[in-house]
């Protein structure tokens, strides 16, 4: 792996090559490696982007660079993104396209994702955030968070857990969702 004993600009943090980049992030201009995701993160994240998708009219995506802001380049890659659709000619996503933002929990990103992810998010002004814990049957809970009320500080909003009942997410903003626990699911239950 290369080591960059400086801060990048977001044109050569783009000239890293694509395999190279999709485990990277770019904060402040410096190159952070992303946590190593497991099957299980990469399913769920998998299975929620696909729940949004059927409740949207909106694109979804997954581990695609947002660029939250230019100077210092800072771009994150959120495990699941529902956005506007993106005109030709944009290159990256910026976080007025973005709607939701969603991170996946794991044994190594806790942190990042309930702070430091959280309070960038926030900060660009990505107007909803979650956090979705999982084990081995699939998503286990989902906290949802959104700004409310003009700061850039997200307020929670609502904790879901699968035991609650069959309901995942039942919401009507940034857009009506319904998800059940069965749409997060990656192995049978035992």
């Amino acid at each position: 792996m290369t080591v960059w004993g400086r801060p990048l600009t977001w044109q050569e943090f783009l000239a890293i090559g694509d395999d190279d980049r999709r485990d990277l992030e770019i904060v402040d201009g410096c190159v952070l490696p992303r946590e190593s995701r497991g099957r299980a993160h990469q399913k769920v994240a998998t299975r929620l982007s696909s729940a949004l998708e059927r409740a949207t009219v909106h694109e979804t995506n997954t581990g695609v660079d947002v660029l939250l802001w230019d100077a210092p380049p800072t771009a994150r890659k959120p495990d699941t993104i529902v956005h506007r659709r993106v005109p030709p000619g944009i290159s990256a996503l910026r976080p007025e396209h973005v709607l939701i933002a969603a991170e996946v929990l794991s044994t190594w990103s806790g942190r990042r994702d309930r702070v430091h992810k959280m309070g960038d998010y926030a900060d660009a002004g990505i107007p909803h955030y979650w956090l979705v814990a999982f084990d081995k049957v699939g998503a286990l809970s989902i906290e949802r968070y959104a700004l409310t009320d003009g700061s850039h500080r997200y307020t929670h909003i609502a904790t879901t857990h699968r035991d609650m009942g069959p309901v995942a997410v039942t919401a009507t903003d940034p857009f009506p969702i319904e998800i059940l626990w069965e749409h997060l699911e990656v192995a049978p239950r035992v």
